[in-house]
């Protein structure tokens, strides 16, 4: 079901009493999903944060959501859960709900570097910067700007892609800064390999179908395999019992609506203006062809009447002198014989 299927704020937030599951793709339920203070939810957040960045984590801790501003006017950076990890590794983890039409993948730079410029301290050796990951759960597919996106070419159908900053043949710069997209819309395709799928791409599964009362089977298949999955889904559960997080759902929920719908109504408005103006530039341009088409033409109707009036006023000036047969006159004025004796006869009469 989705957000318009409900009238009221009520009727949404009732569904908790009949143990529907909250939306682990909006991102108020994804934070509350990992960051809750429950042995489930840091165990969830703990083989999450593993397979994501595929190394074995010992310990982490939640840091504040918010980057240090370093001067007036930067602009400021809020993580959805940001992660520091016992050795000195970040992570910064992101959901995104649907595409805001605008370069994710500059944003998801952006932020990996602001990430990266917060940990090192004044005088540290620049073999203390830590290792630092960005990490985006995306509930659409990316539309990477470059053709040479490391494996997750347009045409790709897995749901994982890693970059890195790399020479043209491959080669690692320093494995600092590292970005994560995980596009849920492509998991649908590793629903029947979940033996053989990575724990991240069984993530992928999870958060993509985990509230969906049709595909509990498979759900209950992935959490049997993998005890991190299992501890998210009890977190996902414990939290769907709470009425203020359905609250948040819809709220969020309504605000995609909205967001959506604007982007729709504005489109439709682009259109019907382009074709307005389509059709008043075509009928402009049509006119000033048909002005410039008919003075051309006049101009050309003129220049040969011009010309065919002095030929007849030669041929009759030389008719009335007697100078010349009609076929003579003919030629020399470049008329026809019959237009001629036409004249001839004029001035007979």
């Amino acid at each position: 079901m989705t957000i318009d299927d409900f009238k009221t704020q009520e009727e949404y937030v009732s569904q908790m009493e009949h143990g529907a599951l909250l939306n682990p793709r909006i991102d108020s339920t994804f934070k509350a999903l990992f960051t809750q203070p429950t042995p489930e939810s840091r165990a969830a957040l703990h083989s999450f944060l593993e397979a994501a960045t595929e190394r074995k984590i010992k310990k982490y801790e939640l840091k504040a959501n918010d980057s240090p501003v370093g001067f007036d006017g930067q602009r400021g950076v809020t993580y959805d859960i940001l992660c520091q990890f016992e050795d000195g590794l970040t992570a910064d983890i992101e959901m995104q709900a649907s595409d805001q039409e605008y370069d994710y993948g500059k944003r998801a730079e952006y932020q990996v570097a602001r990430l990266e410029t917060t940990y090192l301290q004044k005088g540290d050796d620049w073999e203390k910067a830590p290792i630092v990951y960005q990490i985006s759960v995306l509930n659409f597919n990316y539309k990477c700007k470059s053709s040479k996106n490391n494996g997750n070419s347009k045409g790709s159908k897995n749901p994982v892609s890693r970059y890195a900053m790399r020479t043209n043949d491959g080669r690692e710069l320093s494995n600092t800064l590292n970005i994560i997209f995980i596009e849920l819309p492509k998991a649908k395709g590793l629903e029947k390999t979940l033996e053989t799928n990575t724990p991240l791409e069984n993530w992928a599964i999870f958060l993509k179908l985990a509230d969906n009362p049709k595909k509990q089977d498979l759900i209950q298949k992935l959490t049997n395999k993998e005890a991190g999955l299992m501890n998210a889904q009890k977190s996902l559960s414990n939290i769907s019992a709470n009425k203020d997080y359905w609250i948040a759902q819809y709220r969020q929920e309504i605000r995609e609506r909205d967001y959506r719908s604007g982007l729709s109504a504005a489109e439709r408005r682009g259109l019907q203006q382009g074709i307005q103006q389509g059709i008043q530039q075509g009928l402009q341009q049509g006119i000033q062809q048909g002005i410039q088409q008919g003075l051309q033409q006049g101009i050309q109707q003129g220049l040969l009447q011009g010309t065919k009036n002095a030929a007849l006023a030669n041929a009759r000036n030389l008719l009335s002198m007697h100078l010349g047969t009609i076929e003579q006159i003919s030629q020399a004025c470049g008329l026809s014989v019959e237009e001629v004796r036409a004249l001839a006869e004029k001035l007979g009469e």
